[in-house]
């Protein structure tokens, strides 16, 4: 049988807000019989949404879990028979209508991934400092990772995998995090390069709530260290374990200051004066790199939700020993 060269499938639990736009973008970059949708358990309209789109909509009774429905859509579709390339995209997120045309020149048999740059929409304080963050990471770090062959998590927003590769891959229930899941079992398994395109570029929601900010980066924080766990990163084996040494050198540095703040409150608070001078300096920097001028009013404001990250970080790493499983998608507001 040909198969066809790339399809798209969507993930959804109670999207009903933000599943059209979605489906929207994602015509303008593939052919609608191309796109597939998995709605997991849902209480709302998101089926009856998605197939007013004309798209394939698979429907799911019991709610099973982003990755467990992702799976299940695969095998009972039987794409990676019948496609060359699986893109994974998210309900809350719009592709760019130049993202197929950026990630194809990169298309190559020796390359299993292919990932795109995260944009945050436009929408409050949050998605400014997703600004910043998102800016730092691609513009810096994801090239250099890409570069050294260690890139640590390939998003599940913009991901396009061969389809041999997802064969090769387990759809795992053992962590909150499904995208760094298949991430590591790439670099585990041998199976290829993973590759990031900068012009490839997909618009995500971010959180409108610190209520909500806190459930998702706990969220991810916590599938972080279960892979980490689960996966055995901590024995240093090669670059990938390296890379994720070197990120958790921030980590180390405040449990440094926490020590320090114990002993010589005084150290800690030029410690604390150092640090929002830095994050801010730095904020301003990539912001007008990034030419996201609208974010520069949220800066000050940026050293509290950089501290939620670090309190999530050292929260969800206790919290990963006892979770083991975990079904929930842990969902915030959608608008």
């Amino acid at each position: 049988m040909r198969k066809a060269n790339i399809c798209v499938v969507v993930p959804a639990y109670n999207e009903e807000k933000v599943i059209g736009t979605s489906l929207s973008a994602l015509k303008r970059v593939v052919r609608k019989e191309h796109i597939y949708v998995v709605s997991d358990g849902s209480s709302d309209a998101t089926s009856k949404i998605a197939r007013s789109y004309n798209v394939n909509v698979m429907t799911l009774r019991a709610n099973v879990g982003k990755a467990r429905a992702l799976e299940r859509l695969i095998k009972s579709r039987n794409l990676t028979k019948r496609y060359r390339y699986v893109l994974f995209s998210d309900a809350d997120s719009k592709l760019s209508d130049h993202f197929y045309d950026e990630i194809k020149k990169n298309m190559r048999d020796d390359i299993a991934c292919l990932m795109g740059t995260v944009v945050s929409d436009r929408k409050g304080f949050i998605s400014a400092f997703r600004t910043y963050e998102y800016g730092l990471s691609h513009r810096f770090f994801k090239k250099a990772q890409s570069i050294l062959g260690v890139i640590t998590i390939a998003p599940g927003c913009d991901s396009l995998y061969r389809g041999d590769i997802l064969d090769k891959l387990e759809f795992s229930q053992r962590t909150l995090s499904e995208d760094f899941d298949l991430t590591i079992q790439i670099y585990k398994k041998k199976l290829g390069k993973i590759v990031y395109v900068p012009g490839a570029k997909v618009i995500t929601q971010d959180p409108i709530t610190l209520k909500d900010f806190w459930r998702q980066i706990m969220r991810w924080n916590t599938g972080f260290w279960q892979n980490v766990f689960n996966h055995k990163l901590y024995k240093p084996k090669g670059k990938l374990e390296l890379e994720l040494y070197l990120l958790v050198l921030d980590s180390i540095f405040w449990l440094f200051s926490i020590a320090m703040a114990i002993l010589h409150p005084h150290i800690f608070l030029y410690i604390l004066i150092s640090m929002y001078i830095t994050l801010l300096s730095l904020s301003l920097f990539i912001i007008l790199l990034e030419k996201h001028f609208w974010a520069l009013v949220y800066i000050p404001f940026f050293p509290i939700l950089y501290l939620m990250n670090l309190a999530a970080y050292f929260g969800s790493f206790f919290r990963a020993l006892f979770i083991r499983k975990d079904f929930s998608w842990s969902k915030v507001g959608r608008y």
